[in-house]
């Protein structure tokens, strides 16, 4: 009976290893799986760019200015994001400056106002590779706008005279492609922090110019039409490779 019992303590004693054995292992796999699904890339990036800067490789040429970005992406796989980035632009603008070329004295005012300026929209592809890097490649036009120079006042002396002389500028939309390496971690599991270096090449657009003036104000052509149109000739390149730098922070869902 003595070796009965024994038996019947050993039989138990094993039964409740084993199942202790099994809840632990049971734990660590759920532990294993809850880990793995913390650290798996969200589907949804949402970022803003604060700080952004450019190079271009050719002069003269239409430089962008550079502005705050708003980027959402949509991951199809871990790896693979695609979405877009679309920065407002610099808002419309009117001032009033000193005019070199407005009267035989050589001194002058004149307006200028510009609709909004380097307004654009990108559609970005990005794959992560190694971690937290991924390669892009992306397509993009940038907004044309307008520039009125008007309103010319030649000063002489205590006299001021509003010359019948104004120019409109138009430029054209334009595109521009790159491809990028960049580096995006999710800290805590929702903020986005990253930095991208880009390399592409832009496309210069379309200028075209207007000019209206009164010829027998100015006896014949205004000094300033002939300066614009026949010494200065500074006209932009075709196109020109540039490099973007920039540095985002966001949200992941």
């Amino acid at each position: 009976m003595k070796k009965l019992n024994n038996v019947i303590s050993t039989i138990l004693v094993i039964i409740a290893i084993n199942l202790f054995n099994s809840r632990l292992y049971a734990e660590a796999i759920a532990d294993s799986q809850s880990n793995r699904e913390l650290l798996k890339r969200k589907n949804l990036h949402i970022y803003y760019t604060p700080f952004a800067t450019t190079q271009y490789t050719e002069y003269p040429f239409r430089i962008r200015n550079e502005n705050k970005t708003f980027s959402l992406l949509y991951g199809f796989n871990e790896n693979f994001y695609l979405g877009f980035t679309y920065s407002r632009g610099e808002s419309p603008k009117s001032k009033t400056q000193i005019d070199l070329n407005s009267s035989p004295m050589g001194f002058g005012l004149q307006d200028i106002t510009k609709t909004r300026e380097s307004e654009f929209f990108v559609l970005r592809s990005q794959y992560f590779f190694y971690g937290n890097f991924y390669g892009s490649a992306n397509l993009g036009i940038e907004k044309g706008f307008k520039q009125e120079d008007k309103n010319f006042r030649s000063i002489q002396g205590f006299n001021t005279t509003i010359e019948p002389y104004s120019k409109t500028t138009t430029y054209s939309d334009r595109p521009f492609a790159t491809i990028g390496l960049g580096y995006r971690k999710e800290v805590f599991g929702r903020v986005l922090v990253g930095i991208e270096c880009e390399y592409g090449i832009m496309n210069s657009g379309r200028k075209n110019q207007h000019y209206t003036f009164n010829p027998q104000f100015y006896n014949g052509l205004p000094a300033k039409y002939i300066i614009e149109k026949f010494v200065i000739t500074n006209e932009s390149k075709p196109n020109s490779e540039f490099s973007y730098i920039s540095i985002y922070a966001g949200i992941a869902i």
